[in-house]
């Protein structure tokens, strides 16, 4: 039997531990691992702020924030003796071990064990779009900023407020470094994550533009009640299908768009948290989640403040 646990440690002392979910693609993995078909010894921890539960059947974590290379790993043969007769018992584990740096800031849900190495380069892998870190990159279209939360964020330290008055749309626009879409299929997607603050929130619309008057563009439908959200996936098929005419470039979208809409309710406000495209359908046999595990009460990690990790993973013969 193999069991893994994830254990934190702030200052040297353990914060806490979480047992972790073996995929099916991570059997797969230590399997041929075993077998000497994979050649790499290297991983990745992944860090994310989803809250669903971690099961097998999970090809990624569901908001992935941040990644990091596995600064150390070791096997961990442990001998004891007990009882009466004394009975000799010997464990046999790996560790892992890494570090979040001090600079990172977020509410930790969920943890995954990743292979650093692919059998192919993928340039149109899963990555960010947007943590909505800056208020200055973004502003509607009478050049006023949105405000910044500080609070009910999971990504970085704050949350940008959008807004929007009842009965009627406001959008928000940020310039980003180029992304080059082309290389994505119709079945890779997008989430955003944001938090709700009232009933009177509408739709979110997504647009990503190549040109002021060009752009691909989905809508969200929020799901009920105040609270922190994550969209469902949304897939690119989507963002196509919702093209202006003439159609943007899709090699060269350097703005994204965030549409807010009120209801008859009466002004909402929307706090934006990340909006990531997620790489679904390229297929790598050595290359996926290893193990996830869910945190039941998620970990502040605060800026100022590193937090190591270190990842068991136990060998029962």
């Amino acid at each position: 039997m193999i069991k893994g646990t994830y254990i934190f440690y702030e200052d040297g002392k353990e914060i806490y531990r979480s047992s972790n979910v073996i995929t099916k693609f991570g059997k797969r993995f230590l399997t041929n691992f075993i077998a000497g078909n994979i050649s790499s010894s290297r991983k990745d921890l992944a860090f994310g702020i989803d809250s669903t539960a971690a099961n097998e059947s999970n090809t990624r974590l569901g908001f992935e924030f941040y990644r990091t290379p596995v600064l150390f790993g070791s096997t961990d043969i442990q001998t004891s003796t007990a009882g009466n007769p004394p009975v000799t018992t010997t464990t046999y584990g790996v560790v892992y071990k890494t570090t979040i740096p001090q600079d990172v800031t977020a509410q930790i849900y969920e943890v995954g064990l990743y292979p650093s190495t692919r059998s192919s380069v993928n340039n149109f892998d899963s990555k960010y779009l947007t943590d909505f870190d800056d208020l200055l990159e973004w502003e509607d279209s009478s050049g006023i900023n949105p405000s910044v939360v500080t609070t009910n964020y999971r990504i970085g330290g704050n949350l940008l407020r959008m807004s929007s008055s009842a009965n009627s749309s406001k959008e928000y626009k940020a310039t980003i470094p180029t992304l080059n879409l082309s290389g994505y299929s119709e079945s890779d997607t997008i989430r955003l994550a944001y938090y709700r603050e009232d009933t009177n929130l509408s739709t979110i619309k997504v647009r990503l533009y190549s040109e002021s008057n060009k752009y691909y563009e989905a809508t969200i439908s929020p799901t009920s009640g105040i609270g922190y959200k994550i969209s469902d996936d949304i897939p690119l098929s989507t963002f196509f299908s919702g093209a202006t005419s003439p159609a943007p470039d899709v090699k060269n979208i350097n703005q994204i768009g965030i549409v807010v809409t009120a209801g008859s309710g009466g002004t909402t406000y929307v706090g934006m948290d990340g909006l990531r495209i997620n790489d679904e359908d390229t297929f790598d046999p050595i290359f996926g989640m290893i193990s996830r595990t869910h945190l039941a009460t998620p970990i502040s990690k605060v800026a100022g403040r590193q937090v190591d990790v270190e990842y068991r993973l136990d060998l029962e013969f």
